[in-house]
């Protein structure tokens, strides 16, 4: 039995092809850790890409053809990719002048290709608008879009009167690949309600692999 087939206690170090033991603890279970940060690998890699904008001043999206999300990721027919979203935030900067609700969501179905402006995905890695496959449209209007679905809210921010202050949840979220473009499905993270004076980072991430 070759030193492959058997299990090792202790570090292992390698390099990319290497074939390597199963590591084992001392009392002989099997050893399973986080070995880096969980989205290392592939950021340093060059597969994953984002959007970010800050401060905008929302247009009201709840899906319908045509629509202005705030971010808005197309995966082109025959892109031989899957976009894998990983995160995504909104985050409030400026409050509303009036009562009300700022729900932002993330929909999703197949689409036309928009005709609207177009602004390339950045590289996590190397902070460069350069090398994904994905067609991206931020906090303007997808014209030529088809309808796409409501597949689950992202934040809530409640803005009483300036007196009574706020309730809200933000930070990134961890989408973990629940979401998952393949070639054809358009993404958009949007907000259904947009009161008086509101103004909103956002932030979508996702990593590209081969497909299928």
């Amino acid at each position: 039995m070759s030193a492959v087939d058997q299990g090792r206690v202790g570090e292992l170090l390698g390099s990319d092809g290497a074939i390597q033991p199963i590591r084992l603890t001392r009392k002989g279970g099997l050893a399973t850790s986080d070995v880096q940060a969980r989205y290392q690998e592939a950021v340093l890699r060059g597969n994953v890409y984002y959007f970010a904008t800050g401060a905008a001043a929302p247009t009201a999206f709840v899906g319908a053809a045509g629509g202005t999300p705030l971010i808005g990721v197309l995966n082109p027919t025959g892109s031989g990719k899957a976009l894998v979203f990983l995160a995504g935030s909104t985050t409030i900067t400026a409050v509303p002048s009036v009562a009300g609700v700022v729900d932002s969501e993330l929909w999703a179905g197949v689409s036309a290709l928009p005709t609207g402006t177009v602004t390339a995905p950045m590289n996590m890695a190397t902070q460069q608008s350069t090398g994904s496959v994905a067609k991206g449209f931020v906090n303007t209007a997808m014209t030529g879009s088809t309808a796409i679905n409501l597949v689950t809210g992202l934040s809530a921010f409640w803005w009483a009167t300036a007196a009574a202050g706020a309730m809200a949840s933000s930070g990134i979220i961890d989408l973990a690949g629940i979401m998952v473009a393949t070639p054809g499905v358009l993404v958009a993270l949007g907000v259904r309600t947009v009161p008086t004076s509101t103004t909103t980072d956002a932030f979508l991430m996702w990593e590209e692999v081969p497909y299928p």
